[in-house]
């Protein structure tokens, strides 16, 4: 690339920064305020969602677990744990049961944005330092030095489904909010690097694969934070999927692509029993993959 084509090209990705952020967030609109005791009905109503998600692998039940996590909090709608368990429950809807159907992107962007709200207002019933700060008008890149570890699940999922969103949004989108993302994430690591079967690594793993190299990327550090992901979890097989499809493929390594999702297909999927469902998926993922060795190299 020359330079003037260069030059051009990081002046446009600038303005795609500057534009490319795209959502309103949930204290922009309202802020949820502390929960009331939660009612006996709504404790009832939360226990028949914790049911339902335990057979998440079939989709009625996911959503018919998300739909009473829904409604419970109608009665308590500041409570941490119950926001989280949205965030990590539609999460699950989109990269699970909406990722693969050509039919349902708008659905699939809606899921991940609706996890980002559930998540923000966990972060903010989490922490009132965290709330108190962006209701002044700071960023989250600002506020989220001042949480705890009580609002880890928070920030991960936060994080989660935001890059989700912002990737199928795309590049400019992606750009605009990499920043907050990779902030909340830091956050995430340095309270606690184990969150998640070791989620933060993860995510670094794939951030430094994927960022162009003028906005940090670094196939080297990807390397080494997926590698510390499989040294805390060794049976999380999303952590091969995940390196095969940006690691492998940013380097060109056909070789490696091939090993780990062979080693996906292979493996148990019930290594680590809370996450069965999601190791059916990550297994079809790497089917999928496979199967596209011959376009991706």
């Amino acid at each position: 690339m020359t330079l003037s084509r260069k030059t051009l090209f990081l002046s446009a990705c600038l303005v795609s920064i500057a534009c490319g952020k795209g959502r309103v967030q949930t204290w922009e609109r309202s802020v949820e305020g502390p929960s009331a005791a939660a009612s006996p009905a709504s404790v009832d109503v939360a226990a028949e969602g914790d049911a339902a998600w335990a057979m998440r692998s079939d989709r009625a039940k996911l959503e018919a677990a998300i739909a009473a996590w829904e409604k419970a909090l109608q009665s308590k709608p500041g409570d941490p744990a119950l926001l989280v368990k949205l965030a990590r429950g539609v999460y699950f809807l989109a990269d699970g049961y909406l990722r693969a159907d050509p039919n349902a992107r708008d659905l699939y962007l809606a899921t991940f944005e609706k996890g980002t709200d559930y998540a923000e207002r966990a972060l903010v019933a989490s922490s009132p330092e965290f709330k108190a700060k962006v209701e002044a008008g700071a960023s989250v890149k600002e506020a989220v030095a001042v949480v705890g570890a009580d609002a880890v699940p928070a920030l991960y999922w936060y994080a989660s489904n935001l890059g989700k969103w912002a990737k199928a949004k795309g590049f400019a989108t992606t750009l605009g909010n990499k920043d907050t993302i990779r902030a909340v994430m830091d956050k995430c690591l340095a309270l606690d690097p184990t969150y998640f079967f070791g989620g933060p690594d993860r995510y670094f793993g794939v951030f430094f694969a994927v960022a162009p190299s003028f906005a940090g990327g670094d196939l080297a550090k990807s390397e080494d934070h997926f590698k510390k992901s499989l040294s805390i979890a060794p049976d999380c097989l999303t952590t091969k999927v995940l390196m095969a499809e940006n690691l492998a493929t940013k380097k060109q390594d056909r070789e490696m692509y091939k090993r780990l999702l062979e080693e996906v297909i292979a493996a148990p999927g019930d290594k680590i029993p809370e996450l069965v469902p999601e190791m059916q998926v990550e297994k079809l993922k790497a089917a999928g993959l496979l199967k596209a060795i011959d376009e991706k190299f």
